[in-house]
């Protein structure tokens, strides 16, 4: 992953972030505020290029989508355990629908990223 990647998984848990905040299953947290997004978006983009270079860089689309899903699933419930008197099934939810977009946008964009670098030559 390069920083190309790192800053497409920003924005896009940052824009999800935005979006669900605004939904009736995140209104209900009492803290998630525009910053929060902001942070939570660095923090799993920062883990995310961390965990792809750990990995040498090279993974595939669909490695660097599970990598995706993994950290912003795993870090937005770290996130949502703070409000643990209130959590709900649909916090978990959520955490797992915004990963679940974060890896397939990370495998979609990423494939298209990496493909629009490439030359062909169909003459």
């Amino acid at each position: 992953m390069n920083w190309r990647g790192a800053i497409i998984r920003f924005v896009t848990v940052w824009v999800l972030m935005e979006i669900f905040r605004h939904t009736f299953t995140l209104t209900q947290f009492p803290g998630i505020s525009w910053l929060d997004g902001a942070i939570l978006a660095v923090v799993c983009a920062v883990i995310g290029y961390l965990a792809d270079e750990m990995f040498g860089g090279y993974l595939s689309a669909p490695g660097r989508g599970f990598v995706g899903f993994i950290v912003t699933t795993a870090v937005l419930v770290i996130y949502f355990t703070r409000y643990v008197n209130a959590m709900h099934t649909f916090y978990v939810f959520d955490a797992i629908v915004i990963g679940a977009i974060v890896g397939l946008a990370d495998a979609g964009v990423g494939t298209y990223l990496r493909n629009k670098g490439r030359q062909t030559d169909q003459e």
